[in-house]
């Protein structure tokens, strides 16, 4: 059975983490964006596929991916994922990962001179533990509903744990998928639970982080040549919001004095995306997309993208593509702070900037190359994808002092059907 050629199959927890986040940019920036992206990140690899009112195939999945960047961030994150179909209505999918991390900025230490509202420990800034490594599990189910007024449609749950040596997370996701209009609308709503726990080692105590994430996602087939989408999402961040190993370094009395940031303790984000496929030639497609985000620190980000994809006949798709990013600073945020304030940050990711992301990507399906070991199965299926990503801020980066990223992104993945 060959594997099909179906590109821009919807994730179960793609539609709903479409406005988690300002800007959608690859794994990491810097160790703090390690801990705030990986989490919803590894979940849009866990979760099911579901097509339409068709449920996931029996497959076994490996993934291999890495991240490099000039901020001394280095990142190795293997997966794999068994999908299990037990009836015509019933998959159910299970998922282990691990991702190995290396950042300058956690190794560093900063003792904090000045205590804040928020601070019940008089040291902090780094890490003692150089090497972070994570583990994370996951479980899913797609079910057809066969009865009722949902009848036809398809109902997605999934659960995932992740733990590391500061920072633990379970998270809860739900997705509802109904066809209409002879199967020519799809309809799709979406939710997110998680609880985060984190409890650095240079701290006393240990805080929480609650996420609530609703969306709804509309997509409508209007010919055989075009394809278009609308996605909006809500998204509620409750607790601690800021990072434990950040500091703000203040001039008092000709001394440099280090304070802990302090974050507002709730955040609403929402976001409003469209996308459009249309059919060129043949053998290949162009895909746009835009979406505007907004939130409650006065964040406000337009993102774009366009993405080309050639059919090399049935036996590979090869695909490039760009995103832009551009976006205003929160509230709070200033390039430097004279006396200590309510709320300050030296997250760069809260200031003004903008991002370029180019990537290239190439599918090739078993069964049309012979004389190749793995390819020569034709349920046998390669990813290959490779990312550039240049990120700019207006003051540079609190540990690394650079104002521009530069970062690279591999990925190799295997897929199995069976």
């Amino acid at each position: 059975m060959k594997i099909p050629l179906i590109p821009g199959l919807t994730n179960t927890i793609l539609i709903t983490a479409k406005a988690q986040w300002a800007e959608p940019a690859p794994r990491v920036e810097a160790a703090v964006v390690v801990k705030m992206w990986r989490i919803l990140l590894s979940l849009l690899l866990f979760s099911s596929t579901v097509s339409g009112q068709d449920l996931p195939d029996n497959e076994l999945q490996v993934n291999f991916n890495s991240y490099f960047d000039n901020f001394n961030v280095k990142i190795v994150y293997p997966s794999v994922s068994l999908t299990k179909k037990f009836s015509d209505s019933s998959t159910v999918n299970i998922r282990y990962l691990v991702d190995v991390i290396s950042a300058a900025s956690m190794r560093s230490h900063f003792d904090v001179d000045g205590v804040t509202s928020a601070t019940e420990k008089e040291d902090g800034g780094g890490d003692d533990h150089p090497d972070e490594v994570r583990h994370e599990f996951g479980v899913g189910l797609n079910e057809l509903l066969k009865g009722g007024i949902l009848k036809g449609g398809v109902l997605s749950l999934n659960a995932l744990y992740s733990r590391e040596h500061d920072y633990s997370s379970f998270t809860i996701a739900s997705l509802f998928t109904y066809l209409m209009a002879k199967k020519n609308t799809t309809l799709q709503i979406g939710f997110v639970r998680s609880w985060d726990k984190v409890f650095p080692q240079i701290r006393t105590w240990k805080k929480s982080k609650d996420v609530y994430t609703f969306s709804f996602n509309l997509t409508q087939i209007l010919s055989r040549i075009f394809i278009s989408q609308v996605i909006f999402s809500y998204n509620d961040n409750r607790g601690f919001l800021s990072d434990p190993y950040q500091v703000v370094q203040i001039i008092q009395n000709n001394q440099v004095v280090n304070y802990e940031t302090v974050h507002p303790k709730s955040r609403v984000r929402k976001a409003l995306g469209f996308r459009m496929n249309y059919k060129v030639g043949r053998k290949a497609a162009l895909n746009f997309g835009m979406r505007y985000y907004w939130d409650s620190w006065q964040v406000n980000s337009l993102t774009t993208s366009l993405t080309f994809q050639q059919h090399l006949g049935n036996a590979a798709i090869l695909g490039i593509g760009i995103r832009n990013y551009f976006q205003d600073k929160a509230f709070f945020f200033k390039p430097r702070y004279e006396t200590p304030e309510k709320y300050m940050t030296v997250d760069t990711k809260l200031n003004e900037g903008y991002s370029n992301d180019y990537h290239i990507k190439l599918t090739m399906n078993g069964g049309y190359f012979k004389h190749l070991p793995f390819l020569s199965d034709e349920n046998m299926q390669l990813n290959f994808r490779m990312d550039f990503y240049h990120r700019h801020s207006e003051t540079p980066d609190w540990h690394s002092r650079y104002k521009n990223l530069y970062a690279y992104i591999l990925s190799f993945g295997v897929r199995y059907h069976f």
